[in-house]
């Protein structure tokens, strides 16, 4: 069945022989270790989206017949709240998707969009049933300053900014965050000072903060020249892991680090090669019951321009070398770019979403299998730039959907396996446009395992608006 219900961009990458970065996502980074200078882009002007007052946008329902290829056939906007209509098969009614203003004074420049690494974030779940998100601020793409902190209680219509804390100085790319208990970590690569920074900020005291350098066995961790790229992600109670790439030098080989904390200190670091690629970063990744992390990113190869993207998957075993695998292009003249998303569910399955060519291809592993034989796509989203897995409960799994072309969000629902998602089947919702830039996202957060311990307590999503047109903004997507 298909449910429709109210409710692009693509950006030319910008690598490096050095260590700017290597963007099939963003617009141009252009940022690293070292003095590299922003590369302008050639897209538009446009106006940013000034709106930070507590409305909201909800979605109103029709019905849509089931295609291939799971889009909707109806669709019409409201500002208020709406009833839902059930479908004419007497099944349950879709739910409806309220939308309100997180911030609208994200990080966001000409050289850099706001969207820059949906990876790093997510919408994060305290104890006592709070919503948290965090953005950078800085006075241009080559600073980050501050970590601002925003909350949604539980019963709360609005978010509201309840603290900033100041960056080491030397922190340039934006940070990955993730909540242990009450505490939200924070990690980036300081590059004038050369090392792994971590901020902490507890929800319950927002007076007990701060931001220090990683240690491993006592002492300050150097980072190499040309790191870049960090990443984090949950792995258990109490446990987290930190990665990193190493540019390599004129387009020559570069690295994966990465280290682990099981709560008694930081592990490792641990190096792996990428098989002579450049460099890997975007990285999506969930930990698995067993304790490893499992992954999607995207590498690069040679010397850019003259290089070459791919999206690899792998596995990490905390203390191991992983292996990389890439993943196949649904057309041989296609590009698959960069990894998207990656769901590790509660069959033990692993699906991942990769961007090419302004398409999203789905793929899945079976639970216990290596990715080798399983690197084909099984289905294509057309006119896709963001593509998120929502995963609120065992009875499905959600896709947020944003179009590259400026036709909007989608939530599209498919039954949980075993086996791979029935995308061509799934229930799809609209999501109504909230203002300027919102139908063409530069990025897409959601509530997630990675980011968090708890599992997602319901549909949670982020948005953040079309480049130079509504990307200073972030709006909070929940189902009702």
């Amino acid at each position: 069945m298909s449910w429709a219900i109210v409710a692009g961009v693509l950006f030319a990458g910008c690598p490096s022989g050095q260590a700017t970065t290597t963007d099939a996502d963003a617009t141009s980074d252009a940022v690293t270790a070292g003095s590299t200078t922003p590369t302008p882009t050639t897209d538009g002007p446009g106006t940013s989206s000034t709106s930070d007052s507590p409305t909201s946008t909800t979605s109103t329902s029709t019905t849509a017949g089931t295609t291939d290829e799971p889009t909707s056939s109806t669709s019409s906007t409201s500002t208020t709240s709406a009833e839902t209509t059930s479908s004419s098969t007497g099944e349950p009614p879709p739910p409806s998707i309220a939308v309100v203003p997180i911030t609208d004074d994200n990080r966001a420049y000409v050289e850099m969009h706001g969207g820059w690494g949906p990876h790093l974030r997510g919408l994060m779940r305290a104890p006592d049933d709070s919503l948290w998100f965090h953005v950078d601020a800085g006075e241009d793409a080559l600073h980050n300053r501050t970590i601002r902190y925003f909350r949604r209680g539980a019963d709360e219509p609005a978010w509201s900014l309840i603290a900033e804390q100041y960056h080491t100085d030397g922190v340039q790319q934006n940070v990955a965050s993730v909540m242990l208990g009450a505490t939200i970590l924070s990690y980036g690569v300081n590059i004038q000072q050369h090392y792994l920074e971590e901020c902490y900020f507890d929800t319950t005291n927002p007076a007990n903060r701060a931001c220090n350098a990683v240690l491993i066995g006592g002492q300050v961790y150097a980072t190499p020249l040309s790191s870049n790229y960090v990443g984090a992600a949950v792995l258990g109670p109490g446990a987290q892991i930190v990665w990193f790439t190493v540019v390599g030098a004129n387009g020559g080989p570069g690295q994966l680090i990465y280290t682990y904390n099981y709560g008694g200190g930081w592990n490792g670091p641990v190096v792996a090669d990428l098989g002579g690629a450049n460099d890997i970063g975007y990285v999506h990744a969930m930990s698995t019951p067993q304790g490893q992390l499992a992954l999607v990113g995207q590498t690069f190869t040679g010397a850019y321009p003259n290089g070459t993207y791919a999206a690899v998957v792998a596995d990490i075993t905390p203390g191991q070398v992983p292996t990389f695998t890439t993943l196949d292009s649904p057309d041989p003249a296609a590009v698959v770019r960069s990894g998207a998303d990656l769901l590790y569910d509660a069959n033990g399955e692993t699906h991942v979403l990769a961007l090419f060519d302004g398409a999203v291809a789905y793929y899945h592993r079976p639970a216990g299998a290596a990715w080798a034989g399983h690197t084909a796509p099984l289905h294509v989203f057309a006119d896709t730039y963001r593509a998120r897995f929502a995963y609120p409960d065992d009875a499905g799994a959600w896709l947020v959907r944003g179009s590259a072309s400026g036709q909007g969000v989608q939530l599209l629902r498919a039954p949980m396996g075993p086996g791979p998602l029935a995308w061509g089947a799934a229930e799809v919702i609209e999501v109504a446009s909230a203002g300027d830039g919102f139908a063409a996202p530069s990025a897409l957060y959601v509530e997630s395992r990675t980011y968090q311990l708890a599992p997602a307590g319901g549909l949670h999503f982020a948005v953040c608006g079309q480049y130079q047109v509504g990307d200073r903004t972030i709006w909070h997507g929940s189902a009702e």
